[in-house]
């Protein structure tokens, strides 16, 4: 194996390039477990959200009870 203060020009700027990118890649890995991390948490933080409302089927009834109560208003109104 050659050092890294021998060979050609290529050969170092090839050893270079390769630490570099290699670097680049450790710090990238970093960066996506944090932003996996940060989107863990902001999942979380809507699912909990979520989980507070209430469920569909009170306010389908909801809606048609309003609805009825509106109708029965605007029919007695034309009477």
């Amino acid at each position: 194996m050659v050092s890294k203060n021998g060979g050609c020009s290529f050969g170092k700027v090839n050893r270079n390039m390769i630490e570099n990118i290699t670097d680049d890649f450790k710090d990238f890995k970093g960066y996506i477990s944090g932003e996996f991390k940060d989107l863990k948490t902001t999942n979380a933080e809507l699912y909990n959200h979520l989980s507070t409302r209430m469920p569909a089927w009170v306010t389908i009834v909801m809606t048609i009870g309003a609805s009825l109560i509106t109708g029965l208003i605007v029919w007695g109104i034309g009477r």
